[in-house]
């Protein structure tokens, strides 16, 4: 009889173990139901332009040929203007309206209206210049601020003649803010010019381009 006993002792202590043993993984399931639901829908990677020697790829880094591009592009885009400047620009400046802090927005409206007769009547467009890279190009001012140095060839025409070809250096402050990704997938705004640009001659001196 005690031999059955001790049996029956044997399997209670089993089921309790059992019961034991599933609770701790039903909790252990419901933390990490409960993490992955809290956890970002979208994870940042930035994969750098040249990767023929391999390269470390973080998640939710910047890293300086994005925030290069990002200014590049931007900038590149606010500056289109086939039709006539006096427009082109005033509707870039709304297109891109996500891409730009609120300030330095105004700051560009402010410009544009400043230099209505200059624009009216011309076209422009602006490339890279040629060998201009990432490389030295952007200063970390913080975890979430850069300086961009944009080196560009600037082409105007009024009428369909070439009214200016001239390298121009741009200086772009670039900073981090939290933002919609479906407007902005960045996460980057362009936020100021901490100088003035400047033209680069051939004499290597500087003029600064008013």
């Amino acid at each position: 009889m005690a031999r059955y006993v001790h049996a029956d002792a044997n399997l209670y202590d089993h089921i309790r173990t059992l019961r034991v043993v599933s609770i701790t993984l039903s909790l252990g399931l419901m933390i990490t139901m409960y993490g992955w639901h809290q956890a970002s829908r979208n994870q940042r990677i930035s994969i750098p332009p040249d990767i023929r020697y391999g390269s470390e790829v973080t998640l939710n880094t910047i890293h300086p040929w994005e925030v290069y591009n990002f200014a590049g592009y931007i900038w590149q885009q606010l500056n289109r203007c086939p039709t006539d400047c006096l427009k082109d620009y005033s509707s870039n400046l709304d297109r891109l309206t996500s891409f730009l802090t609120p300030e330095f927005k105004v700051w560009l409206t402010n410009e544009s209206k400043n230099r209505t007769s200059e624009l009216r009547g011309r076209t422009r467009y602006i490339l890279p210049s040629v060998g201009a890279t990432y490389v030295n190009s952007v200063y970390g001012e913080t975890g979430n601020s850069w300086t961009v140095l944009l080196e560009v060839d600037l082409h105007e025409h009024i009428g369909g003649v070439e009214v200016k070809t001239v390298q121009i250096k741009y200086y772009i402050r670039v900073i981090r803010r939290r933002i919609d990704p479906e407007f902005n997938p960045w996460g980057l705004l362009l936020d100021t010019m901490p100088y003035p640009p400047e033209r680069i001659l051939k004499s290597a001196s500087k003029d600064q381009i008013s």
